[in-house]
């Protein structure tokens, strides 16, 4: 082998270990839940939470900013076989009936947007809404929804309503990470 075919190899080598360890590197801090069959890249720093005690598959908690701590969390939802298994406008009335049913001992709440979407790969759709809880003081959330296999996954990402801008990008970057196991 001649000089330069073994420089090759060596350099080409050398790249492939850089990506592989990269990669490697890359998903070290990627949550995997076997009970619910999931896994997902939470934001750098953001912490794991036990969302069991409320029902979710999980929470994760960012950091504090203006005294409230931004954060998203999973709750999946099996829809039994003989249910229709479909997003459609009776499905987002209901939740958002359910919503301002909840948001009235909180406070008030305002629809900001909504729409169909892509949720890492599946076919979805979203809300952004806002709770007024008291004085100045709002609540803003996206819930992004999709349906799979019979069961009905919801995230839902929360800061005040002056840092939901801020923070938006990590949630949404996260979720183009989930995927179902």
């Amino acid at each position: 082998m001649s000089h330069k075919r073994i420089f090759r190899f060596l350099i080409f080598s050398l790249v492939l270990l850089t990506i592989s360890l990269n990669l490697t590197l890359a998903d070290t801090n990627k949550y995997v839940n076997e009970k619910y069959g999931f896994s997902i890249i939470p934001p750098e720093g953001w912490e794991f939470q036990d969302g069991s005690p409320y029902n979710l598959a999980a929470i994760f908690v960012g950091p504090a900013d203006l005294g409230f701590r931004v954060n998203f969390n999973i709750n999946i939802i099996n829809i039994p076989e003989d249910e229709e298994a479909v997003i459609n406008d009776e499905l987002i009335s209901s939740i958002k009936e359910e919503l301002s049913y909840v948001s009235e001992e909180l406070g008030e709440i305002e629809f900001q947007n909504e729409g169909k979407r892509d949720v890492a790969g599946f076919e979805g759709y979203e809300l952004v809404y806002l709770i007024k809880i008291v004085g100045d003081v709002a609540i803003k959330q996206k819930q992004v929804y999709f349906i799979k296999d019979h069961k009905f996954y919801v995230f839902t990402f929360s800061a005040l309503k002056d840092t939901f801008d801020k923070y938006l990008p990590l949630f949404e970057d996260s979720l183009k990470t989930f995927q179902v196991l």
